[in-house]
């Protein structure tokens, strides 16, 4: 090669490698610069900014309206270089961030003012999804849609609507939700479509939830309650014997409350009210034909026609007085029944019925072959909370209680003595309200009797059983009941009060300072009877002020009384 050629060669190769330096020197990593467009391919813009190498930028990038505009061969537009060459020799340039700062304030702007700004989904990330609203925004997972979305595909570059719920400058860090959006339309939808509904409207509906205590409805962009004593007159356990999820149901608007924004449907509304007819169909002691539609604890509801039904009464139920005479044990759901009607409520539309009322009343002639005071022998058919019961004619038990079983011992401990399958003797002491009480302690007499005559303050002669700290335990005369005289009325004097001044046998006199016969209670005190002699002897043979000491006072009254007799 000729010197002239190698000259020449090296002087293009040096202007050509000085210009790469200076244009190179004039870019900078990390700035705004001015690029060209040179093509546009499908998917990426191919911009010449003078470097070695032209960069290439996503579309995704351009996704807004204003940047499509922009996007034509031979166009100028602003870019962000990253690196002028990368490892792979790579121009790396970036359109989002050189709009960033001027769309960044913008966006800020819209913020403080609750404005929504406009953007693509560009794909998923961690968390969420990725948007591109002028700069990179990130859309979480929960703020996506109303419900969960499995598959966000057919949202992917479609330009939207997004409420901006964070900022972040520091970290260049912005949170969206396009929920907000569609929730605000929602809202606008259902308080236009509110102010629509009217009460009496027949609309068309669909079972959208089911609970407990009814269905929620939706109307159209708008939730209804459909309460469970508004699907049907007949009676149901539960909204799910009768509705299911998505099942289409024409209902009337029964409640509308625009406080609340709340609105309450009926589906038995559109049919015919049974209870129409029940004036003109039914009357009180009517015999009809019903079946059982609920069992409880109080009693079971029958229907006697299509959506009317009326309440037993567990005491309506049988004459019966046992105790497994309940609800569950005597009738079940769907069972075909006869009853009487008792009482019609057309106002309350309520319906008391009987079935007891359609068989004899055994309770009559029971009280007439058992009068109160009979005495009969008897056994012992079960024991429940401290009660024996006795079987005494068919279906009629009668109750022993524990305080029945005797006038001496202690009502607890005198119950351990008994258990099922015994015999007792007992007496009718009552069979008021279909009840029947028994006696075992009155089969030999009422010892109250034999005080019934006494009043409070007279004397009574007792017979001492047993002593104690207590005090004394009496009984009064022979055949009297017995009661306790208290440790601290035993004397008049405290030294006196010894309950070992007496033993067994003993006989005492003590005053009656209260009686209730019919309660069978007695109280007893010699300390009041010695006051009241004490008194007389005052009163008729001086005073302490005479000089005379209460001994002599009282062996003078004694003396007198002796001499008197």
């Amino acid at each position: 090669m000729k010197q002239e050629s190698i000259d020449e060669f090296n002087s293009t190769e040096f202007d050509s490698l000085l210009a790469e330096s200076i244009n190179n020197s004039r870019l900078k990593e990390g700035t705004i610069i001015k690029g060209k467009i040179s093509e546009i391919e499908d998917d990426a813009i191919i911009v010449d900014i003078g470097a070695k190498v032209e960069g290439r930028i996503s579309k995704r990038e351009f996704a807004f309206q204003k940047d499509q505009k922009e996007l034509s061969v031979g166009s100028t537009i602003d870019v962000y270089l990253d690196k002028i060459e990368n490892h792979n020799g790579e121009c790396i340039l970036s359109r989002s961030k050189a709009k960033s700062k001027e769309i960044w304030s913008e966006i800020e702007k819209s913020f403080d003012a609750g404005e929504l700004v406009e953007g693509v989904i560009t794909g998923k990330v961690k968390g969420g999804l990725s948007c591109e609203i002028g700069i990179t925004a990130f859309l979480p997972g929960s703020q996506i849609d109303t419900r969960p979305v499995r598959d966000v595909s057919h949202l992917i570059d479609v330009p939207q609507k997004f409420k901006i719920l964070k900022m972040d400058l520091k970290r260049n860090n912005i949170v969206v939700s396009r929920r907000a959006v569609l929730e605000e339309m929602h809202k606008e939808v259902r308080e236009e479509r509110f102010l629509q509904l009217k009460l009496g409207d027949v609309v068309d509906g669909k079972i959208k939830a089911i609970t407990d205590y009814g269905a929620f409805v939706d109307l159209g962009s708008y939730d209804s309650l459909l309460h469970s004593s508004d699907i049907t007159y007949k009676r149901i356990g539960h909204p799910s014997e009768v509705l299911k999820i998505d099942q289409k149901v024409k209902v009337k608007i029964i409640k509308v409350d625009p406080e609340k924004n709340r609105v309450s449907v009926g589906m038995k509304q559109l049919e015919d009210d049974p209870w129409n007819n029940v004036k003109d169909k039914f009357k009180v002691d009517d015999k009809v034909t019903g079946v059982v539609t609920n069992v409880t604890d109080y009693g079971i509801f029958i229907e006697i026609e299509n959506g009317v039904e009326g309440l037993c009464h567990k005491d309506m139920l049988t004459w019966s007085s046992k105790q497994n005479s309940k609800p569950g044990n005597l009738y079940a759901r769907s069972q075909s029944v006869d009853c009487q009607i008792l009482e019609i409520d057309h106002t309350k539309r309520r319906l008391s019925l009987g079935i007891k009322q359609l068989s004899p009343n055994p309770w009559q002639k029971f009280s007439e072959e058992y009068p109160i005071g009979k005495i009969m022998d008897t056994s012992i058919t079960h024991i429940k909370d401290g009660v024996l019961f006795c079987n005494l004619d068919g279906d009629i038990d009668g109750a022993i209680f524990n305080k029945d079983l005797s006038w001496d011992t202690d009502p607890k401990e005198e119950l351990k003595k008994y258990k099922i399958g015994d015999k007792v003797k007992v007496k009718i002491v009552s069979h008021e309200n279909e009840k029947v009480a028994l006696s075992i302690r009155e089969v030999e007499g009422n010892p109250y009797d034999e005080i019934k005559e006494k009043n409070k303050g007279d004397i009574v002669t007792c017979n001492v059983l047993e002593t104690g700290e207590y005090g004394v335990k009496v009984k009064i005369g022979d055949k009297g009941p017995i009661t306790i005289i208290k440790k601290s009325d035993l004397a008049l004097r405290k030294s006196d009060a010894r309950p070992n001044r007496w033993a067994k046998n003993d006989k005492l006199d003590a005053s009656i300072t209260n009686i209730d016969v019919s309660n069978y209670k007695i109280n007893l005190s010699i300390r009041t009877m010695e006051e009241e002699i004490e008194k007389e002897a005052m009163e008729k043979y001086g005073s302490k002020d005479s000089g005379a000491s209460l001994g002599a006072i009282l062996g003078k009254a004694l003396g007198r009384d002796q001499k008197e007799d």
